[in-house]
């Protein structure tokens, strides 16, 4: 991100010495023609422009020899004040400790006077505007990658390849599995896989290092339940371990529906072989004896009186129906089971 000086560059210059104060605001202007410049010759001052002011300062110029603060002091009070702005000291100390201490601390460069240059000061203040912007696109980042892992609906882990200790738990795994953060982190991955593997997680390893496993692994909960889950991961570098981003996708239910399923459909084979051959066979035998009757009244079966003649021809088709629909459920059944 560009620095806006087309909008104006408000910078605020925390300087006692007068001639120091002209020098750096000549540099300032000839770089910066829009320029906005304060001065504070105090730390006193300083802090009343910083509190005041409502737009914060793009820039701070911090000079460490003010004269009611040592330095020390100036450096931690200073950044605590205005945290979100970049800090450039101008020193006339060549103090190696005093450079390190203040670039430990968070300010964005460290000048000395004598050294001092109008494009010097350009680049030091352009470098640290960016590295700001860059910074705070990072933080935002990462916000946005701990409410993606915090939010998330399941059970994710960041472990450690090596020893496979938990690293990082998020809430859906702490309310799940019944386990607080501490306890967690005093665990491994094994205390509640006892088949995991590393080893044999890498054979599921993609190229662009994602890792989908599909077979199931039983995962134990503090209260002694087991539920079975799939694994999902991705190989990551974590806070300097080589880790793996393990997400757990629980499938108790769907193995539970999967079960009950099956065992419906070994009923059905029950239903249909009974239907096939304790209501079948003596079905038959009906049907034998209607052909039976058939045949031997086939003569006189004008003789027979109208209703009885009715009743012989629709049993006979009713046994044909019943058997036509007993055939059409053991079919069904057989293919169901294919």
């Amino acid at each position: 991100m560009p620095i806006p000086e087309n909008k104006g560059l408000n910078i605020l210059l925390i300087e006692d010495n007068p001639g120091d104060q002209v020098l750096v605001s000549d540099f300032l202007q000839e770089e910066f023609p829009r320029l906005k410049l304060e001065t504070a010759c105090n730390f006193k001052e300083a802090k009343t422009s910083i509190y005041k002011n409502v737009t914060p300062y793009k820039i701070i110029l911090l000079d460490l020899s003010l004269p009611d603060i040592d330095h020390h002091s100036l450096l931690k009070e200073i950044i605590v004040l205005a945290p979100n702005t970049p800090i450039i000291i101008l020193t006339g100390q060549d103090d190696i400790k005093i450079a390190i201490e203040s670039l430990t601390l968070g300010y964005a460069d460290y000048l000395l006077k004598d050294d001092l240059t109008s494009k010097r000061l350009r680049k030091s203040i352009i470098h640290a505007f960016e590295r700001k912007h860059i910074d705070k696109q990072l933080e935002t980042s990462v916000k946005r990658y701990q409410q993606l892992f915090q939010l998330n609906p399941q059970p994710i882990w960041v472990i450690n390849r090596e020893t496979g200790d938990f690293l990082e738990i998020n809430n859906s795994a702490l309310n799940q599995y019944g386990y607080s953060k501490n306890e967690f982190l005093k665990m491994k991955i094994q205390d509640i896989d006892e088949d995991y593997d590393e080893e044999k997680l890498r054979n599921h390893l993609t190229e662009d290092e994602i890792i989908k496993n599909e077979n199931l692994h039983q995962h134990k909960l503090k209260n002694g339940k087991k539920i079975q889950v799939k694994l999902y991961g991705n190989r990551i570098d974590y806070q300097g371990f080589k880790a793996i981003l393990l997400m757990a996708i629980d499938l108790t239910e769907t193995e539970s529906y999967i079960s009950q399923i099956e065992a419906q459909n070994q009923q059905l084979k029950e239903i249909a072989w009974e239907q096939s051959h304790l209501v079948r066979e003596p079905l038959t035998r009906m049907m034998g004896i209607i052909h039976r009757l058939e045949e031997k009244y086939l003569e006189h079966i004008n003789e027979l009186d109208e209703e009885c003649s009715f009743l012989l021809k629709n049993a006979l088709t009713s046994s044909y129906e019943i058997d036509d629909v007993i055939r059409s459920i053991v079919n069904r059944t057989s293919n169901r089971d294919k």
